[in-house]
């Protein structure tokens, strides 16, 4: 007769592996209404707070019975980029005194809330039965938010975005014609970041299959989604899906599927509204004269009577008509070095930079310093390390999964030259959880 702790080990097993499911469903489909905001700031408590919270709650349940659990091999790095984070908190707090404690401490959670769905997903993943689930699980949420973009542009669906303060308050809007779509997402960039680990992980599927009729569905799922892609309009985010596409064909060494692939994208692109526009924009900024632009003066009007002085015109530069371009170069970037010039070792702490950097890597510069930003290069370099040497002689799911992870792993490390990939909640959540998935794969696992 077995014992009663051990019906309550794998009672509590089933239960974590159901919660944390859960969570992979919730975060790309349930949009980011706000249940309520933290007083004089802009953070928003939502419902998946809770929700994780929940989750850990069952994992310290299940550590009651199950004494030992195994670290994964970045956890090293993830340590000492919290102890530095917390450490630069306590210098903005206690030296400088530059911020708010309690909001300083809150955005401090969020990234740790954020990295511990990499420790949940990692601990259960470790057979691959619950792999083929979690992954089965992802490929049903890209459907829901496939489903309910088509209700947004078809039917007027609600769109909750956090693109601008008074949004961010749960607004329940509709898309409005020429406005890029965010599904189920807080803002189009958001989705279309999504949807480049959702790609990369049909481009792996494809990859792994070798005969092309049995490709076929997996290639039409691909079509639709990168249909919405385009519909979400990120010129950043199509520069990190050609990365990972055509990285992901190169490790299968499928060379004819990354070349169609991409001829199918550049099609994609060149009937889209969304991009066409967006790159004439950019086009303008290196077709035009970027130095020696002059003030244009009014015609001065001669007559026997005075005359007040000619005001000169401003004339904007080529950066300054692309308005993403414009805030990045002008506003947000310079304002993080001036964060990293006051304090070069500890930055001026948590949330002093405001809603966006759009450089993730000038964000930690700036917040928490050159440790800060050495600390969080340091686990990524640890995390790209290990799925590279994971995925040596793996073959079948453990292989789709690594490869997909390497793809999307390269475009966030592009795209958080232009983005707060890293700092963003759904997206944060969803890529540290689909990276526990792939490091979860042992070595010496060759299951396919």
């Amino acid at each position: 007769m077995k014992k009663p702790e051990v019906h309550t080990h794998k009672l509590l097993d089933s239960l974590l592996k159901y919660a944390l499911a859960s969570v992979l469903l919730f975060i790309p489909l349930y949009p980011k209404f706000p249940l309520f905001t933290v007083p004089f700031s802009y953070v928003q408590i939502r419902a998946e707070d809770f929700l994780i919270a929940a989750v850990w709650g069952i994992f310290f349940l299940r550590l009651l019975f199950v004494k030992k659990i195994k670290f994964p091999p970045i956890s090293f790095q993830i340590g000492i980029y919290f102890l530095i984070g917390l450490i630069s908190l306590f210098s903005a707090i206690l030296i400088t005194k530059n911020i708010v404690p309690s909001i300083g401490l809150l955005h401090l959670f969020r990234r740790i809330e954020y990295l511990s769905i990499f420790f949940l997903i990692y601990w259960m993943s470790k057979e691959f039965s619950c792999r083929r689930y979690f992954l089965e699980l992802t490929i049903i949420s890209a459907i829901g938010v496939f489903l309910y973009g088509l209700a947004q542009i078809y039917f007027k669906a609600p769109v909750i975005s956090t693109m601008d303060a008074e949004a961010s308050k749960g607004m329940a809007l509709t898309l409005r014609p020429g406005v890029p779509l965010s599904s189920t997402f807080a803002g189009h960039y958001d989705l279309a970041i999504y949807l480049i680990m959702i790609l990369s992980f049909l481009t792996a599927i494809a990859c792994s299959i070798k005969n092309w009729i049995k490709r076929l569905p997996v290639l039409i799922f691909f079509a639709a989604i990168l249909w919405l892609f385009m519909q979400a309009g990120s010129r950043i985010g199509l520069l990190g899906l050609y990365l990972s596409v055509i990285l992901i064909c190169i490790l299968y060494k499928r060379f004819l599927m990354g070349i169609i692939l991409c001829i199918v994208m550049s099609v994609f692109i060149i009937t889209s509204p969304q991009f066409i526009g967006r790159f004439q924009s950019i086009i303008k900024i290196f077709t035009s004269q970027l130095t020696q632009v002059k003030p244009v003066y009014a015609l001065e009007v001669i007559t026997p009577t005075a005359t007040p002085a000619a005001v000169p015109t401003e004339v904007k530069r080529a950066l300054q008509q692309d308005t993403s371009t414009s805030i990045r170069l002008d506003v947000e970037w310079p304002m993080s070095l001036r964060s990293f010039y006051k304090n070069p070792l500890l930055g001026t702490g948590y949330s002093t930079l405001g809603l966006a950097t759009d450089n993730d890597y000038l964000r930690a510069l700036g917040e928490t310093g050159i440790l800060g930003l050495l600390a969080f290069l340091s686990v990524l370099l640890a995390l790209f390390k290990k799925l590279i040497s994971t995925l040596k002689n793996q073959t079948g799911l453990n292989k789709i999964l690594l490869t997909s992870a390497l793809g999307i792993f390269v475009s966030f490390l592009l795209t958080a030259v232009f983005l707060d990939v890293f700092e963003s909640s759904k997206i944060a959540i969803l890529f540290w959880a689909f990276m526990g998935l792939a490091l979860s794969i042992n070595k010496k696992d060759k299951h396919a």
